[in-house]
């Protein structure tokens, strides 16, 4: 996963400028965040274009994949500051550090805008890291973030360079749903929710993907984790987490009905 990722990505995958835009057109300033941010590089571009208009957050799982000192490294790599600029500036993106599959340690009703770039094959439970920002998100806020594609759509060239590299037919089907003993596809599931939002890859937009979410009262997409497997550990050369849910929210497993110590 790319972890260097600037603007120029964030605007060919969400349109991102024109949102912050739309947004600093109703509020003199806005609260910012980057689920997943990596070395930060969209996060300080953001933050240098608007200046004090924004505030701008984001978060990893760990301080090793960024930090704020691998950020301003950064940017200095990438031209958006020179090695006296960086020194002379005071005030830059803040970053936080915990686990996005669960209850994220950020206030509610906070953020106006959430982005994230290719975070959420990372992370064990999809399904809460989507409801968490619907609850950070401030009244209209909007939350723009980057899925991985149904698996029939990944056919042709592109999947066939993968498998040359041994991935499994499978790699790229990070989610599975089970609704009434049938496989159902994830974004079509979701997306008949309300607030929920799915662009993926369509023809309009070469480079458009995202599921959005605007701001609910409370998001509950009514699924529960029944497991989750990292590929990681299957092979060292392998990345993502393959979420797996069902709508069947409780149950008593079969096999224990005659179990006299379960049933005590």
């Amino acid at each position: 996963m790319p972890k260097d990722r600037g603007i120029e990505h964030a605007n060919r995958q969400f349109d991102m400028s024109r949102l912050i835009d739309e947004k600093l057109r109703r509020k003199k300033k806005i609260r910012i965040l980057d689920a997943g941010c990596g070395y930060g590089v969209a996060m300080i571009e953001i933050a240098k274009k608007y200046g004090d208009r924004v505030e701008v957050h984001g978060f990893l799982d760990n301080s090793n994949c960024g930090n704020q000192n691998i950020m301003k490294e950064q940017a200095v790599i990438k031209g958006v500051y020179t090695r006296d600029e960086i020194k002379k500036a005071r005030k830059f993106p803040t970053y936080h550090f915990f686990d996005g599959s669960n209850k994220w340690p950020l206030p509610s009703n906070y953020f106006d805008i959430i982005y994230s770039m290719a975070a959420i094959y990372l992370v064990d439970d999809k399904v809460n890291f989507l409801q968490e920002a619907n609850r950070v998100l401030a009244k209209n806020g909007v939350a723009r973030i980057s899925s991985p594609v149904p698996k029939v759509q990944w056919e042709g060239k592109r999947l066939r360079s993968h498998k040359q590299k041994g991935y499994p037919k499978w790699y790229y089907n990070y989610y599975e749903v089970w609704n009434n003993g049938k496989e159902v596809e994830f974004h079509e599931y979701i997306k008949k929710f309300r607030g929920v939002k799915v662009e993926l890859y369509k023809n309009k937009v070469k480079g458009r993907n995202y599921i959005e979410i605007k701001k609910q009262p409370k998001l509950d997409l009514k699924l529960r984790l029944v497991a989750s497997i990292d590929y990681n550990f299957l092979w060292k050369e392998w990345q993502g987490v393959k979420s797996i849910y069902t709508t069947q929210l409780s149950f008593k497993p079969n096999y224990k009905k005659d179990d006299k110590y379960y049933l005590k």
